[in-house]
């Protein structure tokens, strides 16, 4: 009785699987279908991604889009010729008259003369200097202003009988041949009295030895010498005894 009861129970299963079991899998496969369906929508839309590997958080990368800069114009720069001036020259005022001039350490009569542009002569004469004279910082001297006449020397004295030696300052363009002919000398006499090595190593500021009317005058016996000698102190007549 139990053996056909259970037999009777799995026919009954089995006609009820064979009459559900279509429908049953029917309506699996209807909302299979209508899964792959909203699947392939989303995935058409772009809502949804599919990954199979490790999820891994996207990191995105800010693209940028730099603004187009306008070019910046390069200056021209014009170069201005370096114009040199000359050297500024200072002027020395031209004094009306002679003055006192403080010599200076380092100074000769020929640079005292160029920085006052007067001769040298004109100093030596004007302040009793011979060649011989030495300078030294602190003498003052005379300084002629550019205008003034070159220091004229004491004439010999009158009467001055011949043969008197007289002493004579050489100014520049003499010569033993002019000076003779001007104190009615001779070049030989000049010589000997001076011991001169040479007749025409003579300079300015020198002072000779000079014979005085040693020859007889060629034009005139009335005619008498008039010449110029060295000022005082220096010029000085000594008759032969």
């Amino acid at each position: 009785m139990s053996h056909q009861s259970s037999f009777r129970d799995y026919k009954q299963s089995r006609e009820r699987r064979q009459r559900f079991g279509p429908l049953i899998f029917g309506g699996l496969a209807i909302v299979l279908v209508a899964i792959g369906g909203l699947l392939i929508f989303l995935s058409l839309r772009g809502g949804l991604s599919f990954s199979f590997g490790p999820t891994e958080t996207p990191t995105i990368t800010p693209t940028f889009t730099p603004s187009p800069v306008p070019p910046t114009s390069t200056p021209t720069v014009t170069l201005e010729p370096t114009i040199t001036l000359p050297p500024t020259e200072t002027l020395v005022p031209t004094p009306a008259e002679p003055f006192i001039y403080q010599v200076q350490a380092g100074d000769s009569l020929i640079s005292i003369a160029d920085q006052f542009g007067v001769e040298y002569v004109s100093i030596m004469l004007l302040n009793g200097l011979t060649n011989e004279s030495v300078l030294y910082a602190g003498d003052n001297l005379t300084i002629p202003n550019p205008d003034m006449e070159r220091p004229t020397p004491t004439p010999i004295p009158p009467n001055l009988p011949r043969g008197a030696k007289i002493q004579y300052f050489v100014l520049p363009g003499d010569t033993l041949q002019l000076i003779a002919e001007q104190f009615l000398s001779t070049v030989d006499d000049i010589v000997d009295e001076n011991e001169l090595e040479d007749a025409a190593a003579i300079y300015p500021g020198q002072i000779l030895t000079i014979p005085y009317y040693i020859i007889t005058p060629t034009f005139g016996p009335s005619a008498t010498p008039t010449t110029e000698v060295t000022p005082e102190p220096t010029a000085t007549a000594t008759p032969e005894g």
